[in-house]
């Protein structure tokens, strides 16, 4: 297989990973309006940032 025919695999991962970190970036923006409480947002928050590090392997291992 050439990198071109991965190529639409590899733009669907990283649209999946950061349709994940933008969906939790809007939720963290409601909880705080809403005064949700800090363990429930920085639930959220850790989302993100595991999904950050995975967007980060995965561009690392190609």
């Amino acid at each position: 297989m050439t990198d071109t025919e991965h190529e639409p695999l590899d733009r669907h991962a990283l649209r999946n990973m950061l349709n994940n970190i933008t969906m939790n970036a809007e939720l963290v923006k409601l909880m705080v309006q809403q005064d949700v409480p800090n363990d429930q947002v920085l639930d959220s928050v850790e989302k993100m940032l595991q999904e950050c590090k995975h967007c980060a392997r995965y561009l690392n291992q190609r």
